[in-house]
């Protein structure tokens, strides 16, 4: 595994399981060398998380969404009305500039980040206290996808690429639970090749894939449970064990 002069910097918030109380839900802070932060997943403890860190809603640039589960998106719709109702630290709110903080997310991963926040977010009142049908847009600036490959085992597609600012990163679809769309994420970490720290989200072990991207990863962070039961859908320590050393 070859090593990368250090560029970016990752900071995590919370990294215990979907139920944990005392380690917290996932949320983690990606700064750029260019020092834009933004937020990997907002499970539903990141609200107090973020509070304890000492920060605002309004440090970030925006937000990067694996997949839809509660430990990785519940904090969403706290984030979004924040966003949009309060100016903080020069940051103004959407309400008032209409422009709100990003949002990048593989398109089938973005319609469920909808299904899960339209119940809160849909209804809302213009200045004049007219109904407004609120969309994912009325929150958030939605990065769509710069390249993209074909579908493979599902009907959306396989990976999609994004740019914004010096963020470069794809999100690829991985094996979490069956039928759902949920993505690991490649971040591109120089300008000059095509390196990269490498995020699983919540996926099981597929040891071709990480065999296969080894050459051009300096770092990979993988989910792990130290139990194992049918139906997996985490990357099982055992497993992680048997890898190359090399990915390891």
């Amino acid at each position: 595994m070859s090593i990368a002069p250090q560029r970016q910097t990752l900071r995590f918030f919370g990294a215990g399981g979907a139920f944990s109380r005392r380690y917290g839900t996932t949320c983690s802070l990606l700064t750029l060398a260019d020092g834009a932060r933004w937020l990997i997943d907002c499970g539903r403890q990141a609200p107090d998380q973020i509070h304890a860190a000492g920060m605002r809603w309004h440090d970030f640039e925006g937000q990067i969404i694996t997949h839809v589960h509660g430990d990785h998106v519940f904090g969403l719709e706290d984030f979004a009305f924040v966003r949009y109702f309060y100016s903080h630290g020069g940051v103004a709110s959407t309400f008032e500039s209409r422009r709100g903080p990003k949002l990048i997310a593989h398109s089938a991963v973005r319609e469920e980040i909808w299904e899960t926040l339209a119940p809160s977010l849909r209804y809302m009142r213009d200045e004049r206290g007219a109904k407004v049908n609120a969309t994912l847009a009325t929150f958030f600036e939605v990065i769509d996808a710069s390249a993209h490959e074909a579908p493979r085992a599902n009907q959306w597609r396989h990976a999609e690429g994004f740019e914004s600012g010096s963020l470069r990163i794809t999100a690829r679809e991985s094996e979490h639970v069956p039928g759902k769309p949920s993505c690991s994420l490649e971040i591109s970490i120089s300008e000059d090749d095509d390196r990269i720290a490498w995020w699983s989200g919540d996926c099981t072990v597929d040891p071709d894939f990480l065999r296969a991207i080894e050459p051009r990863t300096s770092v990979f962070f993988h989910d792990s449970t130290f139990v194992d039961y049918p139906g997996q859908v985490h990357g099982f320590f055992a497993l992680l064990e048997r890898l190359p050393e090399a990915v390891r």
